[in-house]
């Protein structure tokens, strides 16, 4: 059994107990980095074996993970914050689990985009997740472009040092009137909530500048 475990987002409170039992029961836990899932697990005064899964070890690491799951062994994969799978690595290990009949769970818990999503205050009817967005300028101006005209709720994400960068390519794409919601360091004591239009939210962070892990809820075009 191959089960995705959801981790806290920021407050180490957020996490279930199904989730915890998990971790400790698994005959190993799938993280991005190995120092990072020990960092997570010790908050939790859990010990296991951790198996790495990133971009430059998954060639290597998916048909070791497959042949322990063939054996029966159960394996829990992590994220460094909140759900498995939204732009961090595993996607290719389920697909290959699937694939050879191993059966896929997961145990549900945080995430930072539902979290934002929740308190944006937009339109929650239909909503589309963008993830992130390329880190080159135009492409990410490019890729903007092509969202200007969606019609519901979208989410975005980026690196934390990129929030100006984006915020600036948002309006420029958008307008200045278009509504977003800035969702900042969430669930943590520093979190904060800006909403308001674009040029209002650029003045904020012009302002009050902010550099770690944020969401951006983006309202859609209004009808004509």
């Amino acid at each position: 059994m191959l089960y995705l475990v959801s981790m806290p987002i920021g407050n180490p409170e957020d996490i279930t107990l199904r989730a915890l039992r998990l971790l400790r029961e698994a005959n190993a836990v799938i993280c991005e980095e190995t120092r990072e899932g020990a960092r997570l697990l010790r908050q939790y005064q859990i010990l296991n074996e951790l198996i790495d899964l990133n971009e430059h070890t998954e060639r290597a690491r998916i048909p070791e993970v497959i042949a322990r799951l063939q054996r029966g062994d159960t394996l829990a994969l992590i994220s460094d914050h909140g759900t498995p799978l939204l732009a961090d690595p595993g996607a290719r290990l389920v697909a290959h689990a699937l694939a050879a009949g191993i059966a896929v769970r997961a145990a549900p818990g945080a995430s930072s985009v539902l979290a934002a999503l929740v308190v944006s205050g937009l339109p929650l009817e239909r909503f589309r997740f963008v993830g992130l967005l390329p880190a080159k300028k135009e492409l990410r101006r490019a890729a903007l472009a092509r969202l200007r005209a969606e019609r519901d709720t979208w989410v975005v994400l980026d690196a934390p040092y990129r929030l100006p960068a984006l915020l600036a390519d948002l309006r420029e794409q958008l307008g200045a009137e278009r509504r977003i919601v800035v969702a900042c360091a969430l669930t943590t004591p520093d979190e904060t909530i800006v909403r308001g239009t674009l040029a209002q939210v650029n003045a904020h962070f012009a302002r009050a500048p902010f550099k770690g892990e944020f969401v951006i809820v983006v309202a859609g075009k209004p009808a004509a």
